[in-house]
């Protein structure tokens, strides 16, 4: 375990924000994260835990404890299962799964991160998660590891018990279909080509910035308010609220967010963790007074 000290912070994040942490270490495998962590306990050191970088707002100044990042590990297929180290990127498992002609991730394709930062956060898009092809999370709770099942990991929208618990999880094993592989590499590029227009490749941003609202959450009194056009599959598109409230355009210090886009927001230089959550406290409250509904974060704030 090779621990480094003062580490800088925004070249480990898309968004490309950060001061410095006070201590940083990268590990591969789900035993070097149990050692990192055990490590950290045994000498009262608090520790955070990421992968990818692509959710992440890191602080402006210096992150106390032992940051730990899980890159890189094992993923085998067995017929239709893959099992997956919770540091392999998500592209590497959707490619696989495509040359192996199975059918499940393809319309994940592009996500950024790994492929234990999409279960932690449940991630997806265009009507699919990935917790629709989960059958199991191995995690470690502090004293052991274990294997927890689909109906355990709690999945929701964008959520999974792994948010609300201290487990780190340490591998994720998929169950897939058979598919056709000429098919799946079409809706593959065709979801990556839709994708790197809202998206474009190199953009320092950390994805949709608030995650969309549910229908079945939201009060009727703000319903009313709602363009009933825009509701897609129970979802009002946080993008469509935002640009109700001339979102776009709109600045915090190095922070704007695009004319294309109103859900997203691009460091566009020398951009804060300050100035982010300005904009999105501006935002939110914008969104309140005018339909009487409070947006959440995609992003995970350190």
């Amino acid at each position: 375990m090779n621990i480094k000290r003062n580490v800088s912070l925004s070249p480990l994040s898309t968004f490309k924000i950060g001061g410095r942490a006070e201590m940083f270490c990268l590990v591969r495998t789900p035993e070097n994260l149990i050692r990192a962590a055990e490590w950290a306990k045994a000498n009262k050191i608090p520790y955070r835990v990421f992968a990818g970088g692509s959710n992440t707002v890191f602080p402006d100044g210096t992150l106390n404890g032992l940051l730990i990042r899980i890159r890189g590990g094992k993923i085998s297929v067995s017929r239709n299962t893959i099992c997956a180290d919770a540091g392999v990127l998500l592209k590497d498992a959707v490619r696989i799964s495509l040359a192996h002609g199975l059918q499940g991730l393809e319309t994940l394709s592009g996500i950024p991160g790994t492929i234990g930062g999409a279960a932690y956060g449940n991630a997806g898009a265009y009507g699919h998660s990935i917790s629709e092809v989960i059958r199991r999370v191995e995690v470690w709770d502090g004293r052991t590891r274990r294997w927890i099942s689909r109906k355990e990991c709690a999945f929701g929208y964008r959520e999974s018990i792994l948010k609300h618990t201290p487990w780190l999880a340490l591998r994720v094993e998929l169950g897939l279909k058979k598919g056709d592989r000429k098919e799946l590499f079409a809706v593959s590029r065709k979801t990556i080509r839709v994708r790197n227009k809202k998206y474009k490749p190199g953009i320092k941003c950390p994805g949709s910035f608030f995650k969309n609202v549910l229908v079945a959450d939201t009060p009727k009194a703000a319903l009313k308010k709602i363009d009933p056009r825009k509701i897609i599959a129970g979802k009002i598109p946080t993008g469509y609220l935002l640009e109700e409230v001339g979102a776009k355009g709109m600045r915090s210090g190095g922070i704007a967010i695009p004319a294309f886009h109103g859900n997203l927001f691009e460091n566009t230089g020398g951009a804060t963790a300050r100035d982010v959550k300005q904009l999105a406290a501006t935002l939110k409250k914008r969104v309140y007074k005018k339909f009487g509904i409070t947006i959440e974060e995609e992003v995970r704030y350190f």
